[in-house]
Parts: C-alpha cells; structure tokens; sequence
C-alpha cells in the first residue's frame, strides 16, 4: 500500500471509529485520554469546540445525520458560557469557530450564527490598543495576565476575520490584523522560529520580552507553538491577502520542518538540551500538517507541491508511530504532550490532535469543510 493509499485508508477507519463512539460521550466533550478510552468533561475549557469541530468534519465528509445531531445538541453549552462566563480567554476563537461557525456553515443555522458573532464581539473587547494584541489569559487589564499575549491566538483570529465580513464592521478585521502584525514582529523570531507568549507594557504598549510557559525554556522552540504559527500566519494570509502573513507561515513551515527529529514526530519542544525529557507531540505535527496544506493552496511562489508533500510526509510519520490500531480505541492518535511542565496529557491521546489529524486527511482529498478561512 503506498503513502496515498494508506493516508485514505487511516480517512475511512477514522470516520469509521468517531460514527462508532460519539454517542457514548452524551453531552460530555472528550479531552485527554488513556487506556483506549477519552477522559470526558463539562464545557469548561479551552478544548471543547474541537470536539464540535470533529463531529462537524466527519459529518462535513459523511452527511451522518447523526453526527449533526449530536453536535446540535452540544451548541446550547456553548451559550451558557458566554451567559455564564466561563473561562473566558482569547480562546473564544477556537470554541466558537469550531461550534457554532461551524454549524452556521454546515446548516445555515441563524442561531448558531448569532452566537458565533457574539464571541467575536466577546473576543474583540480582549484587543489591547497599547501594544497592539489581543490579550491571552485573565480578566482584561488584569495585573499579572493584561500584558501578555500567546502565538496560540493566531489560531483566534478567524473568529474576528469572519465576523467582520459577516456583519461588515472593519473593528473586528482591524483588531485581527494589528494582532497578526504584532505576532509577526515579536513572537516570530527572525529563523522562522515563535515565542510561546510574550509581554508588553499595558499603559505604554512598549515590548517587554519573551516568556514561556509550555516551552522548555523562554528562546527554546514549544512546538506546538510553532505549529500554530504555520497554521494561523496561513489562515491570516488567506483573510487579508498580505504577503507578509503568507511569508510568515512559510517562514514558520520551514523551520518547523528543519528542527524535527529524524523520525518525524516533534518533541513537545524542538531545541531540547540532551538531559531533557523527550516526549512525542503527535498533535503538533498533525497541525502543522493542516497548516501546510493552507500553504499547498495559496499562490506561495512555486513552493506549492514542496508543502504538499511536507504535510504528506508528516502524516505519513502520524500513521507510522501515533496511530491508534487497539481495537476499541476512542481517539484517533496517541503520544500528544498537551502540557509537559505539568504532566497534563504527557504521551496520552489528545482531542486537539485528533481535530487537526482528520481535518488534514480530509484536506488531503479535497473534502474539508474550511471552519477557519474564507
């Protein structure tokens, strides 16, 4: 079986596997897991709009009426945490763009429109003007959290880039492309590699400096950081047509690709000192495999077929060392790190790579439903 077939064989055994599980998860949401099975927990973190964001994929490529259902039925908890206010960071981006965008675009669903646009309206209100970015974590103007932002949140922008074509209001494409910039300039180093997160002034906006928080150390490479840099520099580039965006996710592509191991499955950090531990991240190269195949798609100077076969390569690794085949499994791929410092997810299924992994299969074949571009 050569590389394409096997990338359409692992496509069908993945649909097959998520028809066969996601009712046993109710209204629950799948995070990490263990042992075959997924850890389930309420709609209270970061992670829940990517179980909506799969169920939509698959039902994107299936049309199993079930599978719509199913996340239907998981949008009113997503309401509840903007009435409710729960943990609300710059992540509304991921949460709604992979919920209630998702099933606005799959059903013409008005009320689902509705609430994707009020988490942009939420998300919008996080854009600091002093410094230009939109802040991470924290209340806004917090003490400890108001000046930071996090390479993460290019993956946000979509939410707001959207919003502002869907409503016509230039606030939320300007704040979305100021933050871009600002990424671009300070989190991107001048090697292609990212900073986690990084600090400015909140009266003044002046640039204080890198400062990791799930990277080995502050001028380390986290990689599932510089995944998200490949991935949202490329969606940025798709929304505003800068070129600079578009070089920046090449940039960022590049050096992802140079810094991985000989295997191809990324540590959890790319420049680990040898006394380090060397856990796999399975999730980050399944998102910088979707993020390469966004490069393949846009006019990147002749290079098109070079990322095509980056992302092919990266999931040809996925199938080779992270694939689940135990019969029984719930989750698609293994060996994610989500947060090593903690001993969160270390090695462990993880539902974000899971995402990324079945949306780039389906990119592969030309039949992804696009939750994060125009």
């Amino acid at each position: 079986m050569n590389s394409r077939e096997r990338l359409v064989a692992a496509l069908d055994a993945s649909l097959e596997r998520i028809s066969q599980y996601h009712r046993t998860f109710g209204a629950r949401f799948p995070t990490m897991g263990k042992m075959g099975l997924y850890q389930l927990a309420p709609n209270d973190n970061w992670l829940a709009g990517f179980w909506t964001g799969l169920l939509w994929l698959a039902y994107g490529a299936t049309e199993d009426e079930d599978l719509c259902a199913h996340a239907r039925e998981l949008l009113p908890s997503f309401q509840e945490r903007l009435d409710y206010r729960i943990h609300i960071t710059h992540d509304l981006g991921f949460l709604f763009s992979l919920s209630a965008r998702a099933q606005w675009q799959c059903t013409a669903d008005d009320p689902a429109r509705v609430l994707a646009l009020r988490a942009a309206e939420e998300l919008v209100q996080r854009f600091r003007d002093p410094g230009c970015y939109i802040q991470a974590w924290g209340e806004i103007a917090d003490p400890e959290e108001g000046g930071r932002t996090i390479i993460d949140a290019m993956m946000n922008l979509s939410l707001l880039f959207w919003a502002s074509r869907e409503t016509g209001d230039p606030r939320y494409q300007q704040s979305a492309q100021q933050h871009a910039e600002t990424s671009r300039r300070w989190l991107l180093r001048p090697d292609g590699a990212s900073y986690h997160t990084y600090f400015f002034d909140q009266e003044s906006g002046k640039p204080l400096g890198p400062r990791t928080h799930q990277g080995y150390a502050d001028d380390s490479l986290w990689a599932r950081g510089q995944a998200w840099a490949v991935h949202g520099f490329a969606v940025a580039a798709e929304w505003c047509q800068e070129q600079r965006f578009l070089d920046a996710s090449q940039l960022a592509a590049e050096r992802f690709m140079a810094e991985l191991p000989a295997d191809g499955v990324p540590t959890w950090d790319l420049r680990l000192p040898s006394n380090a531990p060397r856990y796999r991240d399975s999730s980050a190269a399944a998102i910088a495999a979707a993020g390469m195949l966004r490069l393949a798609q846009l006019d990147a100077g002749g290079r098109e077929a070079e990322y095509l076969g980056w992302a092919q390569g990266l999931l040809d690794s996925l199938l080779s060392h992270c694939f689940e085949t135990y019969p029984g499994a719930q989750y698609l791929l293994r060996n994610a790190t989500v947060h090593a410092h903690k001993g969160w997810g270390v090695e462990e299924p993880f539902i974000c790579g899971d995402y990324f992994f079945l949306e780039a299969l389906l990119m592969l074949q030309g039949r992804a439903p696009d939750f994060w571009g125009p």
